[in-house]
């Protein structure tokens, strides 16, 4: 059973003894205010009747007390008035009083012999009444007589029975109404505020830790708990990311581990590879040109020496780039203005971005912003990344390039973040994490070793390389720099945006 129920029942219990008794009590205190009332109304008007008698001579007056005594007897709860004078053994009474009346004679007669009023239930033909007796005195103060009033009881009873109705009907509503109250108020202040912390509880098994109870009603108690419960969320669900930042770090960090390891190996093989081919390409190369010197060439000829040389240098060419990458030089760090540096090589590219009707939106932070940086190795990643986003866009497109320095608030340390976003194709989800891998590629004519070189210059200079890609919407690259050389890209993980 709910909480908000054993309150209800409870208090509604509670509630309805006290009414009722407060009722039973009412009713008491009522039906004495009708009795009372009733017997002021029989003194009052057996004073009346016996100051009138004490006035009249009896002899001369007869009819006059007989009339006196009807005239009572109009009043409708009244029941009858009767006058003894035991002296001269007379008796009046009402007409509405028939039968034997001798047990009101002894009333009568016991308040003369003991000289005072009386008051006293009776029955009047089963019938219940009230008699009032009080003697009648003479000039000289000797009592010569007593009337009796009988009033109805009927009257007071009717009276008593709609005080009671009265008083039932009332308490019923007051029961009612304070038992909605009571219902309502635990719903609204103690049921509801329970069933959202219940909710959140419920949320927070599920494994949802950015569940908050937010309680606009309730007791002080429970808006305490309310706050504890978010404050135990909060810290739960600063725990949790800590643990998956932990987590993420650390597979970042194996994930670097295994590309080293890979780039080392690939790097030995391709430095030994490229010293083998390169040693018999020089001497093609030179055989190619005495051979071209020493003998008169046939014109049909002259280009195909033209291609063999050609040929020869692209495959040198490669050679160099995969000795690049085999063994990539230290940056040699100085002052640069990034903004300018990534300028030219916008100016390279040029002709390329506007054969490819390609739309440029440029958007740089401060351009005479300087920091450390290689520029030869800086305008090489510039330069792989911005034709990575042309390439990707071969029937045209939107390349986007925004810059923003970001300061970290712990270390107050700067980082300069660098996005380039095309609108070509996009890259598979599952390609993603093998993007800087050596020699992965989807480029038909492509070595793969482009963004391998990207990456391992990113990591010369302390800083980090991201992808964000959606097929058939291109794809961004997110680079984050420091500013300066001692700072790391992992101190402004809290500063990127």
């Amino acid at each position: 059973m709910k909480l908000s129920t054993k309150l209800t029942i409870y208090l509604s219990i509670a509630i309805i003894i006290i009414l009722s008794v407060y009722g039973y009590l009412n009713v008491l205190s009522r039906r004495d205010i009708h009795i009372r009332k009733m017997k002021l109304e029989a003194k009052g008007i057996a004073r009346t009747v016996k100051v009138s008698l004490e006035r009249t001579p009896i002899a001369m007056e007869m009819n006059y007390i007989q009339n006196l005594i009807d005239a009572v007897e109009e009043y409708e709860k009244t029941l009858g008035v009767i006058v003894y004078y035991p002296l001269k053994d007379l008796i009046f009474y009402s007409q509405s009083i028939q039968g034997e009346f001798e047990i009101y004679l002894e009333s009568i007669k016991n308040a003369i012999n003991e000289d005072h009023s009386k008051e006293e239930f009776g029955y009047y033909k089963k019938n219940p009444v009230f008699l009032y007796t009080s003697p009648i005195k003479d000039e000289k103060g000797s009592n010569i007589g007593g009337v009796t009033v009988l009033q109805h009881l009927t009257f007071v009873e009717k009276d008593i029975k709609k005080t009671e109705w009265s008083i039932l009907i009332t308490t019923l509503l007051l029961i009612g109404v304070t038992v909605t109250l009571i219902l309502f108020t635990t719903r609204r202040w103690v049921s509801a505020p329970l069933s959202q912390l219940e909710d959140g509880i419920k949320n927070i098994a599920k494994g949802n830790l950015n569940a908050r109870i937010d309680l606009r009603r309730g007791s002080e108690e429970i808006f305490d708990v309310a706050k504890a419960f978010n404050k135990m969320a909060v810290d739960l669900k600063e725990a949790q990311d800590k643990i998956i930042q932990e987590a993420k770090t650390k597979l970042e960090l194996e994930r670097n581990l295994r590309h080293s390891e890979k780039l080392a190996i690939i790097g030995k093989l391709a430095s030994e590879l490229a010293h083998e081919i390169r040693t018999p390409l020089t001497s093609i190369k030179i055989f190619i040109q005495s051979l071209e010197k020493e003998i008169d060439i046939d014109e049909n000829r002259v280009e195909d020496f033209r291609i063999i040389k050609k040929e020869i240098d692209r495959i040198n060419e490669n050679i160099t780039r995969l000795l690049n990458f085999a063994r990539p030089e230290e940056p040699q760090f100085q002052q640069i203005n990034i903004h300018e540096l990534l300028k030219d090589t916008l100016n390279l590219l040029m002709a390329k971005i506007k054969k490819n009707h390609i739309q440029l939106n440029l958007s740089l932070a401060d351009p005479l912003f300087l920091m450390e940086g290689d520029p030869r190795q800086l305008s090489q990643v510039f330069l792989n990344l911005i034709l990575n986003a042309i390439e990707a866009m071969p029937q045209g497109g939107i390349l986007t390039i925004h810059s923003s320095i970001k300061t970290d608030p712990g270390s107050q340390k700067e980082f300069f973040r660098l996005v380039i976003q095309d609108t070509g194709v996009g890259i598979p989800e599952n390609n993603i994490p093998r993007l800087f891998d050596p020699f992965f590629t989807t480029k038909k004519e492509g070595t793969g070793l482009g963004l391998s070189i990207v990456h391992a210059l990113v990591q010369k200079h302390q800083g980090q390389i991201e992808v964000e890609s959606e097929p058939g919407r291109g794809s961004s690259f997110i680079l984050t720099l420091p500013v300066r050389k001692e700072a790391s890209w992992e101190d402004g993980k809290n500063s990127r945006c």
